[in-house]
């Protein structure tokens, strides 16, 4: 009966431990790609608002951006040139998105976004998800019904931008340098994870990265 007993202990610590630590595979990890949400809490990030509220870590190691009182979730770190790859949900109408080379505050004057959105058939190309905000379509429509899990990786190399949704390219070597209104932005900085609705969440998991030589 004991061993029983702590063998069913060891099944629900390793259960826990599962449900918060980042899913990184050991050939991501040789490749050089780190974990920036840790599952738990907000460690590494900084809230941009009132900051008395935030998004939502929950059970499972996932960060449920909604809410209200704040405007974003910010890396400590800044970064350059990058690979960084992600889970993304939504909920009906969600909205987010992730912004980069971000200030500590006041993010939207000096960053791009790549939009993250629950699309609708009313939602300009230029403001579907993988689009640049307001600039870039994206190429093709590869998000998955709502409530499913979608991969996402973004791959900066100054000055060029590629995003891939669930293996399928939607922005392809892009040159934001010859993009109006984007070319006088900076050229490092933080990563944002922006929280558009009070109501409707957007949910990450596994969020990680690979930094690039400048």
């Amino acid at each position: 009966m004991r061993n029983r007993f702590m063998e069913l202990i060891l099944i629900l610590a390793c259960t826990v431990l599962f449900c918060v630590q980042p899913a990184i595979s050991s050939a991501e990890e040789e490749e050089g790609f780190k974990s920036i949400f840790n599952g738990k809490d907000l460690e590494g990030w900084t809230i941009q608002g009132m900051e008395k509220a935030g998004p939502k870590i929950l059970e499972d190691g996932v960060m449920s951006v909604s809410g209200w009182d704040y405007w974003a979730v910010i890396t400590k770190n800044e970064y350059k040139n990058f690979i960084l790859r992600f889970d993304v949900k939504f909920d009906k109408k969600g909205n987010s998105g992730i912004l980069f080379h971000t200030a500590a505050k006041e993010i939207y004057k000096s960053a791009f976004e790549i939009q993250l959105n629950a699309d609708t058939e009313e939602d300009a190309p230029e403001k579907r998800t993988g689009a640049i905000f307001g600039k870039v379509a994206p190429l093709k429509d590869a998000v998955k019904p709502i409530g499913e899990w979608n991969a996402v990786e973004i791959k900066y190399q100054a000055s060029k931008l590629w995003v891939v949704i669930n293996g399928e390219t939607v922005q392809d070597g892009v040159d934001i340098s010859k993009i109006e209104g984007l070319k006088h932005k900076f050229e490092k900085g933080r990563i944002a994870i922006q929280r558009n609705d009070l109501k409707k969440a957007v949910y990450f998991k596994n969020i990680r990265i690979k930094e690039l030589p400048e």
